[in-house]
Parts: structure tokens; C-alpha cells; sequence
């Protein structure tokens, strides 16, 4: 079986698995994740944080970036384009992320672009993460395009029943740095 399609079948594995969280018990994980999140040094040192924007099935990033708002950290959400290129804007408040590419909602405006600094930190999506900081992202290729100009920490949020041993990857799959769970940190 070839990449793409070992990377398809664990999709649809892993979106089931999501689907089959309740939505209590999804929220209590995700709660515990960003209160885990919330206390690591690479956070409290940082300035700037990049988000995603969680769909309904995604690890919720909403607690962390109300914290970063009221710490004063500068808040980035994507805005994602044609030919899998993505830029980053900041957000002062949820009001202000619309509908967008994919149905996902991302910076009503474009004034405010990302620039990086070295104590960035980028929360990364994922399907599922293994134990070296693999990701089984979205088969999109946003994030790999973006990934390797990023001098700042890359940070995977994921439920500890989602850590795979390992998953396929191709030669432009980059590695997150820390994977946080509601469990650990697990440091790469």
C-alpha cells in the first residue's frame, strides 16, 4: 500500500475514534490539554502564538487563546489560499475569525501579517501524532509548506489515546518539537 493511501485508511481510523468521543468527555480532555499547555515554559516565555482554528472534531485551542488575550501575548490565526499556501494574521478577539477556506474560520482581515521571531510558538493540527512528533495531518499540505520556515517552537496538541507508535511519512513531513497530551509532555 503507498503513503497516501496508508495515510487516507488512518484518517478515516482516527475521525472515527474523534466521532466516538462524547462531547463531555471530549471537552474535559480538552480542557486538561490547554491547562497543561498553559503551564509550560515555552508558553509563558513566548510573545506570539500561532493558532488553529478547531472545528468541532478538533483538540479545542478556545482556552488558550482567551489566556494568551488577557497575558497580552499577540494571537495569529491562518488564512489559507489557493495552491496550499497559508499566511498567519492577528486576532484581538474570536469576533473577528469568518468562514472561510474550507468552511474554516480564519482573519476577517489581512492588516496585521505574521512576523517571526524565534520565541514563537505554532500550535500544529493533527489527526494523530507518533512518539517522534510525527503528524497525520489533513493530506492538504498547508502546514508542510509552512513548517520549514518556522524558527519558533512547533507544538502538537493531542489526546493520549491518538499516539501512535508511528505513523507514514513523506520526505516534507516536518516534526513538532513537544507533543502535549492531558496526560505528559512528550519532548522531542
Amino acid at each position: 500500500m503507498d503513503i497516501r493511501s496508508r495515510k487516507n485508511e488512518l484518517r478515516e481510523y482516527y475521525s472515527h475514534k474523534r466521532k466516538m468521543l462524547s462531547s463531555s468527555e471530549k471537552e474535559f480532555l480538552d480542557e486538561q490539554i490547554a491547562n497543561r499547555f498553559l503551564n509550560m515554559s515555552a508558553f509563558k516565555s513566548s510573545n506570539q502564538i500561532l493558532f488553529y482554528s478547531s472545528t468541532a472534531d478538533e483538540i479545542s485551542t478556545d482556552l488558550i487563546f482567551d489566556c494568551s488575550l488577557k497575558l497580552g501575548k499577540a494571537c495569529f490565526f491562518p488564512k489559507c489560499y489557493e495552491q496550499s499556501k497559508m499566511s498567519f494574521f492577528r486576532v484581538y478577539g474570536k469576533d473577528e475569525l469568518i468562514p472561510d477556506y474550507f468552511n474554516i474560520k480564519a482573519p476577517a482581515n489581512e492588516k496585521e501579517i505574521y512576523s517571526p521571531l524565534p520565541s514563537d510558538i505554532i500550535i500544529v493540527p493533527a489527526m494523530s501524532y507518533d512518539v517522534k512528533g510525527f503528524r497525520l495531518g489533513y493530506g492538504k499540505g498547508f502546514y508542510d509548506r509552512f513548517l520549514p520556515d518556522f524558527m519558533g517552537t512547533k507544538i502538537g496538541l493531542c489526546y493520549s489515546d491518538f499516539i501512535a507508535e508511528s505513523l507514514p511519512r513523506g520526505r516534507y513531513d516536518i516534526s513538532v518539537d513537544i507533543i502535549v497530551t492531558e496526560k505528559k509532555y512528550i519532548s522531542l
